[in-house]
Order: structure tokens, then sequence, then C-alpha cells
């Protein structure tokens, strides 16, 4: 199995995969969101689930690529795979990794304010051979039209609040925020396990 193999199924494919949402936010209340890419004036900010050595809020909440080019470093979405304590302290997030574990990368919450937004792109903006990681994406709150639209070649998507999706994000797409929405994005290396995993867990249609 590829990772066309996947997309044989569809660009955007919902999981049997699922947190109890209520419990989640409970469960993180005593942590502070950190800006997410604090390089730009956009209201974003990102909880960390991995990170480079399990401490909050650092590197993985930044723009990999310009702190790259900075420190002359050369991490990738898939060095910061080291839990945080927001994922050990929450029963819900583990059941939402669990699957992806030993497989894992730079994973946060994201929480876009009224007015949040990411512009049009694509994770994967060049042509290559090897397709390193892809998204699973968990929308927990306020993520469906009209509180956020999440539009996918020029559509909004919609989804079920608290499941998994696994989305093709090598597609252009783009996101902006009229309330105060959450939603965690999990980056997963790929592999022939990861391909198993998801077809595992197609939810039944």
């Amino acid at each position: 199995m590829s990772y066309n193999s996947i997309l044989s199924y569809g660009d955007l494919i919902p999981l049997n995969i699922e947190c109890e949402v209520g419990k989640l936010f409970s469960e993180i209340e005593g942590f502070k969101f950190a800006k997410y890419n604090p390089r730009k004036d956009i209201p974003r900010y990102g909880l960390s689930i991995t990170s480079l050595d399990g401490s909050l809020n650092g590197v993985d909440l930044d723009s990999i690529k310009e702190y790259n080019k900075e420190n002359n470093t050369n991490y990738d979405e898939l060095s910061f795979s080291t839990f945080t304590d927001v994922y050990h302290s929450s029963p819900e997030i583990r059941k939402i990794v669990e699957p992806f574990k030993n497989h894992i990368g730079r994973s946060h919450i994201l929480n876009l304010p009224a007015g949040g937004y990411f512009p049009p792109h694509r994770d994967l903006p060049v042509y290559t051979e090897e397709q390193n990681s892809l998204r699973i994406l968990v929308p927990l709150k306020k993520c469906n039209p009209p509180h956020m639209y999440f539009m996918y070649e020029n559509k909004p998507l919609h989804f079920d609040h608290g499941r998994a999706y696994f989305l093709n994000t090598n597609k252009s797409h783009n996101l902006f925020s009229f309330k105060d929405s959450y939603m965690i994005v999990l980056n997963v290396k790929t592999g022939e396990d990861v391909y198993k995993i998801i077809g595992n867990h197609f939810q039944a249609s």
C-alpha cells in the first residue's frame, strides 16, 4: 500500500477514532496556549502535544522553515516526536494518538480565534518522490461553517467534531475562523504500517 493507494479512497477520509471533546478540554484546562508562528501577525495559537524534548510551546510552534534558516538547523515535521505533559495529562488525546503513537511527529492543538486564518497553501509545496509525513486532523470545536471555513480546493469541508480524519493536505487549502475554533493536528510518518493503520480505521459507511 502507498500514499496514492490511500488517496484512492478519497482526499478526506473519516476514521473510527474518536475522543470526547468535553472531557478533553477539561483535561487540558490548566495549560496555556502560545502564539503559533509568532513571526506572523495573525491570531493563531497552539498547544504542543509533541515537541523536540517534551517541553511546551517551543520551536514546534514556530515556522520550522524560518527557524532552520536562522539557526542553521535541519528540523522537519518528524523531528518533534517527544510527548509533552499535554499528552500525558489527557486520556482523550492519548485515545486519538494511540494508533499512530510509534509514528508520531509534530502534533498540537490549534486554536483560531475570530480573525485567525491560514492563506491558501499546500503542505508539500513542491513535487517530491518521497512523502515523508501525512496529516491527521481532529476537529474539536466550531470547525464548521458559519464558525470556521476550512476551504479545500475552493469547497468548504464539514466535520464531525471529535472524530479523526485523514486529509490530503498536498492539495490547496485555506482556513478562516469567525469564532473560537479548535482542532488537533497530527503529523504522522508515512510508511506501510501507517497506511495499514489508516486502512484498518476507515469509518464504516
